[in-house]
């Protein structure tokens, strides 16, 4: 079944008492029911929870949810997914990359609501969210701030924070929430040791340089600590060039430095990596990086040692399907070259 966009005007539907019946067996059988009756004795007790806190509060989420609701574009989707959970709605990424989800995981998503933003790029849709009858919601903490009372009526709500050098921060946050953190690190286990093998392809490494180019004739030099690829290379033996001490321009904290065309030529690593964005916009920017007047004399372009990877999937906005298709793309476009670091032969 293709995905589909709810329909804002969707009903809830009809529940029977033959129904409900069916459907407190089915809790039933699956162990969601105390073995109880409620306090006054005139029936069973609702599904069993447990308290998950989170950035913006506390919820009372169930023991087993099973109509998750993923409200952000930074990985909640391919998260669940990695989990083994399908969400019954996901917000969808249409005025990002333009298609509803991440390719990476769109063979997975059939089954998948594609809910509507409800104002801003990441504001949800109240009423679509309720058209669903989640019984858990998950979304980044920023994008679902102002509306979290609101959707806190509908279902319970965890608000999670996302690290974007490292995609195993929201996936274990996420994993606690719907109990299954043995599969996250099962997950980050498994990539970490398919990293380490892939990297060992590459040989000696060398000098690198990564860089984004975010339109407006500006360009982010990266160190480890402000992209996972920049940290991947390094803690396989490269050395990302220009440090934070030696370059020149604009720093953000620790995590890179904004510079101009003008300031291209410390951008002199043995190989440059280049981060681009799905879109019109990013291919702007990347052609106006590629374009710039010193972009043909950098000594890894003349060298033919330039990777170019996709940015959403490299600052974990994919999930880890992203990081391995990032990885593998590094990689193959790496030994393609056919040189070791420097251009030697």
């Amino acid at each position: 079944m293709p995905s589909t966009v709810l329909d804002r005007d969707l009903r809830a539907p009809v529940v029977t008492d033959s129904t409900r019946r069916q459907f407190l067996a089915v809790l039933g059988a699956a162990g969601l029911l105390a073995g109880c009756s409620s306090a006054d004795g005139s029936g069973p007790a609702g599904p069993a929870t447990r308290t998950v806190q989170h950035p913006l509060g506390t919820a009372a989420v169930p023991v087993a949810p099973a109509r998750v609701v993923a409200l952000d574009r930074r990985a909640a989707l391919p998260h669940l997914l990695a989990l083994g959970v399908t969400p019954v709605g996901a917000l969808t990424y249409e005025s990002i990359i333009g298609t509803p989800f991440p390719p990476v995981v769109a063979d997975r998503t059939g089954e998948v609501a594609v809910l509507p933003t409800g104002g801003g790029a990441d504001d949800p849709s109240v009423e679509a969210v309720a058209a669903l009858r989640p019984d858990l919601v998950i979304g980044w903490t920023a994008g679902i701030e102002e509306q979290y009372a609101a959707l806190s009526r509908i279902a319970p709500t965890v608000a999670v924070d996302v690290d974007f050098t490292d995609a195993a921060v929201s996936l274990r946050a996420i994993a606690a929430a719907v109990g299954r953190e043995a599969e996250a690190e099962r997950v980050i286990g498994g990539f970490a040791e398919r990293r380490a093998a892939r990297f060992a392809e590459l040989g000696d490494i060398g000098t690198v340089s990564v860089v984004l180019g975010i339109g407006g004739g500006q360009f982010r030099v990266y160190t480890p600590a402000g992209s996972s690829v920049a940290r991947w290379l390094a803690e396989a033996g490269g050395s990302v060039v220009p440090t934070l001490a030696d370059a020149t321009g604009e720093p953000y904290g620790d995590e890179h430095v904004l510079i101009g065309p003008e300031s291209l030529g410390q951008v002199t690593g043995d190989t440059v990596v280049v981060m681009f964005n799905t879109g019109a916009a990013g291919e702007a920017a990347l052609a106006e990086l590629e374009g710039s007047p010193l972009w043909a004399g950098l000594p890894a372009v003349r060298a033919g040692r330039v990777v170019r990877i996709n940015s959403q999937e490299s600052v974990g906005s994919y999930g880890f399907q992203g990081y391995d298709s990032v990885l593998d793309s590094l990689v193959d476009q790496w030994a393609a070259s056919g040189r070791s670091p420097g251009g030697r032969p």
